[in-house]
């Protein structure tokens, strides 16, 4: 009994030891098949990303391609419609083995683009082109769509594999006015003395100086370059003048959250940056001459200009019909000469209207001829093309005057008085009595816009060469006996204070102002007390509604720049009174007119309390088509 139980313990044992063997082994082979299973799979994994790298390698030739091709389109149609599918297909190419190698094993397959239309399917367009996306009346504004697509063959460990790659290739449009302000100069510099508040997202194409705790930046504000909570070096100031912004920002500067941040770099205009004159884009203003001997690029402030050499190349005339030059989309050319012969022309007619045509009747009956007044800053009698807004308004109404460039976007009115250097007589004019003074203007001249309350509803810009003077409210709807409520509050701080900018229902019409230089002349101006001292030229509270577009002087060693605070120039004692703006601003040049320094400046500054329009963002001001930018969307893989 001994011995059998004994050996029956033995074979249990055995058989204990037995399965165990086997239980390993089997569990050896299961973590050898997973195992493999995995590499198997990580294998065919690493196999199929290389093989989409590949293909969006493809992807991002043809999308640079596609934008070179798109940019440098030669007809009317191409700019607005876009290539159809059959030119780009025709245009653009794969790269070759040498551009962009394909992996070992890797094969391109096909590829393709096809419009589209806002909805993401082909487009159904008889010639092949995008659909235009709807919602917006903005001229040229909206978006066209195509898609790319990429096809490559990959071997893995399972035999041979496709994969596709599809990307949205978007064109949309953008323009100056999406922010409150768009500066283009290097430097650009906020030191404000009242409380300016700014209601809108801030663009600087360059580094951005901020050192006062005056300035309130209420939106998103981005910078190319560095901010700097201090004056330039160039400015007097620094160094000896101690910054009182904190470092960081007072949380009533800006949003602690989200300060004045690098941002990627704006686009202005079609033509490309390359194309114009580096000694116009940078800051010193002592180097702005021609460095190529083509005096039509010389930088940004050609928009205002019109072809000086017609024989050079014009980087802003984009094909036959698309220029980005301002004169070239107005309704109207008015001139001047120094003999006050008023000279109109209809659209790019190369045949002045007829002095009783009723066209012209009605332009130089909303014009005043041969008057002037002083600025203190330029040190001289300017003498002035003085527009009533009121008139052509009635005109325009009336349907006396046509919006017959464009796409019915309203009404752009291109005012150059050409006498510009020259010494003239003229004469300053009392407005409240009549009487005069006759003056000596050496070279200055300008353009005066004066009963801007009311503008045509299809929108007004006034476009000069010269500077350009803004008397009284602008796109308000103020008569004599109303004014916006921005003009008669007693205080009001943004953004909890928000006084109407407009009498009673008026609607705001698309505005903007351009010139070498922009100036703002409140309410209660008076020729007859500009050459008096400042005491003599108090202001009153004054809303002007409008999109501007200026240059200034940039900031030297004996004078500052006088900052975007003053982007629009003063001539008068603000005291108290406030300074109210519901548009945009950009600073695109250096004044090549208007180029005394802001220390010879005469007057006080305002409250200013300064709003973004954004019915900008959909109604461009008439004249401003968009510069297009070109953006990869989705992308999906398969």
């Amino acid at each position: 009994m001994m011995k059998s139980s004994r050996k029956s313990e033995s074979a249990s044992g055995l058989l204990a030891v037995l399965f165990f063997m086997v239980l390993t082994c089997l569990t050896v082979a299961m973590i050898f098949s997973v195992t493999s299973s995995h590499v198997t799979t990580s294998k065919r994994t690493i196999d199929r990303s290389i093989a989409l790298s590949y293909a969006d390698g493809v992807l991002e030739s043809l999308f640079d391609q596609w934008r070179t091709q798109m940019t440098g389109v030669t007809t009317a149609t191409d700019r607005t419609y876009g290539m159809s599918t059959a030119a780009l297909i025709a245009a653009l190419s794969p790269p070759n083995s040498t551009t962009l190698p394909p992996p070992v094993n890797v094969t391109l397959n096909s590829w393709s683009i096809t419009a589209l239309t806002p909805l993401l399917v082909n487009t159904t367009d008889p010639a092949g082109r995008p659909t235009l996306e709807n919602g917006t009346n903005s001229r040229l504004r909206v978006r066209i769509y195509y898609r790319a697509s990429v096809t490559v063959n990959y071997r893995s460990s399972t035999g041979s594999k496709t994969a596709t790659v599809q990307r949205l290739f978007c064109r949309a449009g953008r323009n100056i006015f999406d922010n409150f302000f768009f500066g283009t100069q290097s430097n650009v510099e906020f030191h404000p003395g009242p409380d300016m508040y700014v209601t809108g997202t801030v663009y600087i194409g360059g580094d951005l100086y901020t050192a006062h705790n005056s300035l309130h930046l209420m939106q998103d504000v981005t910078y190319t370059g560095t901010q700097y909570l201090n004056f330039r070096p160039q400015d007097s100031r620094y160094g000896t003048e101690a910054p009182n912004i904190t470092t960081g920002g007072l949380s009533d500067n800006w949003s602690l959250s989200s300060p004045p941040h690098v941002g990627a770099q704006q686009k202005l205009l079609d033509a490309p940056m390359s194309s114009l004159d580096p000694n116009f884009l940078d800051d010193p203003i002592a180097n702005d001459s021609d460095s190529d001997g083509n005096p039509n690029n010389n930088g940004y402030h050609e928009i205002i200009e019109e072809v000086t050499d017609p024989t050079k190349p014009d980087p802003l005339q984009l094909d036959a019909a698309d220029s980005e030059r301002l004169a070239k989309n107005a309704d109207y050319r008015i001139y001047v000469n120094s003999s006050n012969t008023l000279t109109v022309y209809a659209g790019q007619s190369t045949t002045a209207l007829a002095a009783t045509s009723a066209e012209y009747l009605a332009i130089s009956g909303a014009l005043t001829l041969n008057t002037a007044l002083t600025d203190a800053r330029e040190g001289d009698n300017v003498r002035t093309v003085t527009m009533d807004v009121s008139k052509i308004n009635t005109a325009a109404t009336a349907g006396t005057l046509k919006d017959t460039v464009g796409s019915s976007d309203g009404f752009l009115l291109y005012v150059t008085d050409t006498s510009v250097g020259t010494s003239v007589n003229t004469k300053i004019v009392n407005s409240a009595t009549g009487t005069s003074t006759n003056v000596t203007s050496s070279k200055a001249r300008a353009v005066k816009l004066v009963k801007g309350a009311t503008l045509p509803s299809a929108g007004l810009t006034v476009v000069s060469p010269n500077p350009v003077y803004i008397q009284g409210d602008y796109n308000t709807g103020s008569t004599t006996l109303a004014q916006p409520a921005s003009n008669t509050a007693i205080a009001y701080t943004p953004p909890t204070d928000t006084p109407s900018p407009v009498v009673g229902s008026y609607n705001r019409a698309p505005a903007a102002v351009v010139g070498d230089a922009v100036n703002i002349l409140s309410n209660a101006w008076n020729d007859a007390n500009s050459s008096s001292g400042v005491s003599s030229r108090i202001a009153t509270s004054t809303t002007v509604n409008t999109a501007i577009v200026a240059g200034n002087v940039p900031t030297t060693s004996s004078s500052y720049s006088g900052g975007i605070e003053n982007f629009t120039r003063f001539h008068e004692d603000w005291g108290a009174a406030y300074f109210t703006i519901y548009g945009a601003l950009a600073l695109l040049y250096d004044s090549e007119q208007a180029t005394h320094p802001w220390s010879n400046a005469s007057y006080s500054p305002p409250s200013r309390r300064w709003y973004y329009d954004t019915n900008l963002q959909n109604s461009n001001p008439p004249g401003f088509s968009v510069a297009h930018v070109y953006e990869r969307g989705d992308r999906v893989q398969y």
